[in-house]
């Protein structure tokens, strides 16, 4: 009514949104129960984005893998020299495990293009995924193959890639080596030193996370003469060292150097934008795991926003905190280069500005 807006609170409008979302779930089509009924569900659903176009790419019941993307978004995708895959399991449906996001960059502008409902993590599954949507664009007279890849520490996914695109480089990225370190910080009980400011076990774990600063090559001197000439004496520490060692310092290493470490100040070797993009989309359902529709209806807002960022591709981003970071990042590189400061002192510093917690 009239002038009501002059009584309600910041309550009141949770509850007019949970009306509105039960209110779209109402007149939603009957909800699948299981994977048979909800392909057979999307055959007749046929959502289209705001441009008319037909959203779900994939609909596969043998593999049951579900693609969601559309023409304009695979013709700007395979325009993007550099690609960056992720998946989140909160706000995939029930009925799958996760959903696996891949989101095209130009001129520091991550755009999410394709969006995959997955049953596992399994390798098989992310090759069919990535196989699946190379056919599509085939169907388009489009060729789909990357130049440089970026994902998480998960094997699974770098055997697919060099599986499907053997000559595309593939990357991890900083924020996921940080989260993966910081896990066997956790597995090991050290988490307290870790966090502890005063803690000599806590400042030396810290140290490791500026590693991925150096060239590849001096990574493994910077290991063995920095770091582990200083090792403290704690069996706990002793073996994060050696999983550090075998699982991304040695030749060996299912994870090397090569592969995410980089004297460079470019925070483009991160996949934290589209974990950005995952915590927003997560926010926008009312509980984990939404049926089918509210999934759909998510995805549609975010295709419409989609069209615009890539008609907007143009404008190179370059927001301030990440122009101070790279600043700082360059800086320290400079103080290192002219030997004003030592390697260790140039890791140590670094490490401080970007860890995970």
């Amino acid at each position: 009514r009239e002038n009501d807006t002059d009584t309600l609170n910041t309550y009141d409008l949770q509850l007019i949104r949970k009306n509105i979302h039960h209110a779209r779930t109402s007149i939603m089509p009957k909800l699948p129960k299981t994977l048979t009924e909800l392909h057979a569900a999307l055959i007749d659903f046929n959502p289209k984005t705001n441009k008319d176009e037909s959203f779900i790419l994939i609909n596969d019941e043998t593999k049951n893998i579900i693609i969601f993307s559309c023409a304009i978004n695979l013709k700007f995708l395979i325009m993007c020299d550099t690609i960056y895959i992720d998946g989140t399991f909160k706000s995939c449906p029930i009925q799958f495990t996760q959903l696996f996001t891949i989101h095209g960059m130009k001129n520091n502008n991550y755009i999410p293009l394709v969006f995959c409902l997955l049953l596992d993590k399994a390798s098989t599954t992310y090759e069919a995924s990535f196989q699946l949507i190379i056919s599509e664009c085939q169907k388009l007279n489009l060729c789909f193959d990357p130049k440089t890849v970026f994902a998480d520490f998960e094997m699974a996914i770098h055997v697919a890639v060099n599986k499907v695109w053997p000559s595309t480089r593939l990357r991890g990225c900083r924020f996921h080596l940080g989260q993966a370190w910081f896990r066997q910080i956790q597995s090991l009980g050290l988490v307290n030193e870790y966090k502890n400011k005063n803690s000599e076990i806590g400042k030396y774990l810290k140290t490791f996370f500026g590693l991925s600063f150096l060239n590849p090559p001096d990574v493994n001197d910077c290991f063995t003469d920095d770091l582990i000439s200083i090792l403290p004496q704690d069996y706990r520490v002793e073996r994060f060292t050696d999983y550090i060692l075998e699982n991304y310092i040695s030749e060996s290493s299912n994870y090397p150097p090569e592969m995410w470490a980089s004297f460079t100040y470019s925070l483009a070797r991160t996949t934290n934008s589209c974990e950005s993009f995952h915590s927003k989309m997560n926010a926008m359902f009312y509980s984990a795991h939404p049926n089918i529709y509210q999934f759909i209806n998510i995805l549609l807002n975010i295709q419409c926003e989609t069209y615009i960022k890539i008609r907007s591709v143009h404008i190179i981003n370059s927001r301030n905190c990440i122009k101070e970071k790279e600043k700082e990042i360059s800086h320290q590189m400079q103080l290192f280069q002219s030997n004003t400061i030592s390697r260790f002192e140039y890791i140590q510093c670094l490490s401080h500005k970007f860890l995970p917690i």
